[in-house]
């Protein structure tokens, strides 16, 4: 049986969002590698994979994550502080979350 990547999760959900005409970009903040293969975090630590604006322009956060898997403490408090600010944000770990999450804004 094929493991469940969260790259192809991602690529799900964005077609999705993108299908509903959801303006939404990819937000890559791996960082730069170093030679022992750690990374130096770039930008801000803990943003969430998916970035995007709802209409009305309700700033959407979706973490994505594979099965089973949890968020960092910094992603955790990156979704916190879009909350806090009117925003929408969680963590997703299938299209079917997002769905169910974003329900109330497809009607």
């Amino acid at each position: 049986m094929k493991k469940t990547l969260e790259k192809d999760i991602q690529r799900l959900i964005m077609e999705w969002l993108r299908w509903n005409k959801v303006f939404c970009w990819k937000n890559n903040s791996v960082g730069i590698k170093k030679p022992n293969g750690s990374f130096i975090p770039v930008g801000m630590r803990g943003v969430s994979d998916i970035l995007g604006i709802l209409n009305g322009g309700i700033f959407l956060a979706i973490e994505v994550k594979v099965p089973n898997k949890k968020p960092s403490p910094f992603q955790v408090e990156f979704i916190n502080h879009i909350i806090e600010n009117g925003g929408i944000a969680f963590v997703a770990h299938s299209l079917e979350e997002v769905k169910f999450e974003l329900k109330d804004y497809f009607l």
